[in-house]
C-alpha cells in the first residue's frame, strides 16, 4: 500500500483518466454513444455553438480518429439529434431528450467517481489540478 501512496501525480492522473474512460464506455454502451458524442451533446445542451467553438471547448479531450469531432457530428446529425444551419449547431428536440436520458447514466458515473469525497475536497482537487496545468502551460522556469 505504501508503494501506491508514493506514486507521482502523473501516475494517478493517467490511471484516473483510464478508469474514467472505462466507466464512460460502459455507461454509454447501451445508448450506442461514444464519449466524444456525449461531449458534443453535453456542450450543445448549454446553447448553440460553432464547430470552431466546439473544437476549442473539447480540445483537452483527446480522441482517436474513429471518434473525431467530425465523426461525432456526422453520427449525431444522422440520428437527428443536432441541427446545423450552416453557421451554428444546436440540439433538436430528440437531441435534448437523448441528452437527458444519457445524462442520467453520466451522472451515475460522476457520483461513483466522487463517492466519499466532500464537495470541498472535490473543488480543491479540481482547482489544484487546474493550477498545475496553468503552471506547466506557462513554461518551466530556467535554472539559475
Amino acid at each position: 500500500m505504501r508503494e501506491q501512496q508514493e506514486r507521482p501525480i502523473g501516475y494517478w492522473a493517467k490511471h484516473l483518466d483510464s478508469l474514467i474512460n472505462q466507466a464512460f464506455e460502459q455507461a454509454l454502451h447501451d445508448d450506442d454513444v461514444t464519449r466524444r458524442q456525449w461531449q458534443v451533446l453535453s456542450t450543445l445542451s448549454w446553447g448553440t455553438r460553432t464547430v470552431a467553438s466546439l473544437r476549442e471547448t473539447l480540445g483537452a479531450f483527446r480522441c482517436d480518429q474513429e471518434d473525431s469531432l467530425e465523426t461525432a457530428l456526422e453520427v449525431l446529425s444522422t440520428r437527428g439529434w443536432i441541427d446545423d444551419d450552416g453557421t451554428v449547431l444546436s440540439l433538436t428536440e430528440p437531441g435534448v431528450a437523448a441528452h437527458d436520458t444519457i445524462g442520467g447514466h453520466v451522472d451515475r458515473v460522476r457520483q461513483s467517481l466522487a463517492r466519499g469525497i466532500s464537495s470541498a475536497d472535490y473543488r480543491t482537487t479540481v482547482d489544484t489540478l487546474r493550477r498545475m496545468c496553468d503552471n506547466l502551460a506557462a513554461g518551466t522556469p530556467e535554472a539559475d
